[in-house]
């Protein structure tokens, strides 16, 4: 029962009324049609036997022998006797229909009456007596008229009664509509309207608007639940914001002192600072900050403030008591002094210390302290809380930081002059590789051609010979002294790229055994700034040269193109080839340096060999370093 008073059990019973309404309504609309068609049939057969008797009539006083006239009194007597007592009949277009059994008894009488008066109008039809004809056809015309008019009178009860039971159907949809416009509006749509006012206020923040009680249904108890919410949040939104006040006020705190350690710059200024900073944010009497030693098997105090005779440099051994907590896992704790074997404690035994560990990048490096006195030795000391232990744990993470990109900055320092000395050994090595070693292949190969001559060739000739070999070890030698001495500047390029690399061709063709063509198909991939000019340079002549040396080579092509955006540059011998994958030999020093060349202008370096099938070495820069080149030299 108590589900018809809830929302759904009441549009249950509204849904379930109106279908069943309409339900009865169809059914009474298909019964009235069919019994206005079955009195429409009755009302017709009645009115037919009527004209059948005024035929009757007229056929006995003119042609008695007509054949219709014994059909006509067949068909009469068939539709009196199922008009009588029902069953099967002829209509007017000739089908067979039943008819139903007459209404009530007057209908029933006046039926009798007709059968009577049909006995004795069928005897006189017998008799060509027109006066007696006349006379019982009147009577038998007057009684099927009443006949008809009783059928027609019962119809229009029927359509009466119809239009009464439709009304009052209307009448029933009607109110079901007003009653479930009701329930909607009372029940749903206003409680609705509240609730989501009342969401709307939470929404905009405002708590304090209470939600009204509604009825015990489904709705009220979501406005109960809502109300039930939202005095929760009320109550959680104070607490929230007083702690959202302490935090900020930490918070702010500690980005002030984080701000202030950053500033410095000196690792002993950084620490003092810390540790007074700390003192005055916990409001203490004294603090500490011990780091770790580099065995962690120590903590040493490196700087103290406030109330303390400890000296710096104090050292405490990491035990399995107190301070492993801190250290060890990382934990901040709240004692009393004295619980431990420290002297900086235990300079107050009556105090209340808090300990929390100086961390960063989930490594701990030492230990913050803070420490607080009954000096009047009459109240009861005041103990840390959680909030204050939190903005304790955010100063000692901020020192732990700062303290550790000190020395990240001091390593790095060191680094970056490891870096240098180191580059600068590259720098020699590769000045000293890229001319000294050219030169001397250049000595070497004029000494082969220089044996050759000896025995084929006048003396002027190899005179000649000799003396470009003296002028190129005294290059040599200067180059190897401005080497060691740091003078060495690159050999400019010439002004046309172009030209300069025509210019090494046609001094790799001296040789007469290996010839190289150069093929520039675009142009405009010699555009580059002369820092990059310098560098591609150098790799093509490195790339020559090892073709000379190692290569056995007689044929070399030299391509510069632009594809994809890219410039490249390409060498490719028909030499004897070697596997790039061996180990290192006595030209992969060479093609090390080719490639740090190459990707320290920006550029990919690429090298394709196989034995017997010669080498190609491919230099690829992008176009837009001819917009933007950061100088790196090696």
């Amino acid at each position: 029962m108590k589900k018809l008073f809830t929302i759904k059990g009441r549009i249950s019973l509204l849904l379930g009324s109106f279908f069943l309404l309409v339900i009865v309504s169809v059914g009474v609309m298909f019964w009235s049609v069919r019994t206005q068609n079955s009195d429409a049939l009755i009302i017709n057969l009645a009115g037919r036997q009527r004209m059948l008797s005024q035929k009757l009539t007229w056929l006995a006083t003119t042609d008695p022998s007509n054949p219709e006239f014994q059909s006509s009194k067949e068909l009469f007597d068939q539709s009196l006797s199922a008009l009588q007592f029902g069953g099967d009949a002829i209509d007017s277009a000739g089908n067979n229909v039943v008819l139903p059994a007459p209404p009530d008894d007057e209908i029933q009488g006046l039926l009798e009456d007709v059968s009577q008066s049909w006995v004795s109008f069928q005897l006189v039809l017998q008799k060509p007596d027109e006066f007696l004809i006349a006379q019982e056809s009147s009577v038998i015309l007057d009684q099927l008229d009443l006949i008809v008019t009783a059928f027609e009178l019962r119809a229009e009860e029927k359509i009466l009664r119809l239009e009464i039971i439709q009304i009052s159907f209307l009448i029933a949809a009607i109110l079901l509509l007003t009653w479930g416009f009701i329930i909607t509006q009372e029940r749903i749509i206003k409680p609705l309207s509240v609730l989501n006012t009342g969401v709307e206020k939470m929404a905009d923040g405002d708590l304090q608007w209470q939600i009204p009680t509604f009825k015990k249904d489904e709705l009220g108890d979501l406005a109960k639940a809502f109300e039930t919410m939202r005095s929760e949040l009320e109550i959680s939104r104070g607490y929230l914001e007083t702690q959202v006040t302490q935090r900020t006020r930490e918070l702010v705190s500690a980005f002030e002192f984080s701000q202030e350690i950053v500033a410095e710059r000196e690792q002993k200024e950084l620490i003092s600072s810390v540790v007074e900073r700390a003192r005055l944010l916990m409001n203490a009497e004294s603090a500490a900050l011990c780091i770790l030693s580099p065995g962690e098997k120590e903590l040493e105090m490196v700087a103290n403030s406030g109330k303390t005779k400890i000296a710096i440099g104090s050292r405490k051994e990491v035990k399995p008591e107190l301070i492993l907590s801190v250290v060890g896992d990382g934990k901040t704790v709240s004692e009393k002094t004295g619980c431990i074997d420290c002297a900086f404690l235990d300079e107050n035994p009556d105090g209340q210390c808090v300990i929390t560990p100086l961390r960063s990048m989930d490594r701990t490096i030492g230990a913050l302290c803070v420490l607080r006195t009954d000096e009047d030795q009459n109240t009861d000391i005041e103990s840390f809380d959680p909030d204050g232990q939190r903005a304790l744990a955010l100063l000692a993470n901020s020192a732990a930081v700062a303290i550790t990109n000190t020395r990240l900055a001091k390593i790095e320092h060191q680094k970056v002059e490891q870096e240098a000395a180191l580059a600068e050994r590259e720098q020699l090595a590769a000045n000293l590789h890229d001319d000294l070693a050219q030169t001397l292949s250049f000595s070497r190969l004029k000494l082969e051609q220089l044996e050759e001559l000896i025995a084929e060739t006048p003396v002027e000739e190899d005179l000649t010979h000799i003396d470009e070999i003296k002028d190129a070890i005294d290059s040599a030698y200067q180059q190897v002294r401005n080497a060691l001495t740091g003078l060495l500047v690159p050999n400019p390029v010439e002004d046309d790229f172009y030209k300069s690399l025509s210019a090494s061709v046609a001094e790799f063709n001296l040789d007469q055994k290996c010839q190289a063509e150069l093929e520039i198909i675009n142009p405009s991939a010699l555009e580059f700034p002369s820092e990059i000019q310098i560098q591609i340079h150098h790799v093509l002549r490195e790339a020559l040269s090892n073709i000379q040396r190692h290569a056995d080579a007689s044929k070399v092509m030299i391509k510069v193109e632009k594809i994809n955006g890219m410039a490249m540059y390409t060498v490719e011998d028909d030499g004897k080839g070697f596997d790039p994958q061996a180990p290192n030999g006595h030209n992969h020093f060479g093609l090390q340096i080719m490639q740090t060349r190459t990707e320290r202008s920006g550029g990919v370096f690429e090298i394709q060999s196989a034995l017997g099938n010669g080498t190609m070495i491919l230099l690829s820069f992008p176009l837009e370093l001819r917009k933007r080149f950061i100088r790196q030299t090696i």
